[in-house]
């Protein structure tokens, strides 16, 4: 990502972050605890932008399972969550 589209991108998450937050009400969508940070689905260094689609809270303990050796599976479970959620599914 070049310099001039990084900061495009991080003006972008500046106004996404706090919807993303709100989307989700504060609690990670996985398990329901606090959140502690706002994940990118699609990481940013494989061409994920700050859209409020790619972005998802998660707990510490999640957000490092994202990271982690069950990236695939965690990352299918937020893009399966958030895609009921849009549909006004009950979960």
């Amino acid at each position: 990502m070049s310099n001039h589209a990084k900061r495009q991108d991080d003006a972008l998450y500046k106004r996404t972050r706090p919807q993303a937050i709100e989307r989700d009400g504060g609690k990670c969508v996985i398990c329901g605890r606090p959140m502690a940070h706002v994940h990118h689905i699609k990481y940013r260094g494989r061409g994920g932008k700050s859209t409020l689609e790619n972005l998802a809270c998660l707990c510490l303990y999640h957000h490092q399972q994202a990271h982690g050796v069950h990236w695939r599976e965690v990352m299918r479970f937020i893009r399966e969550r958030l895609s009921r959620d849009e549909k006004g599914d009950s979960i």
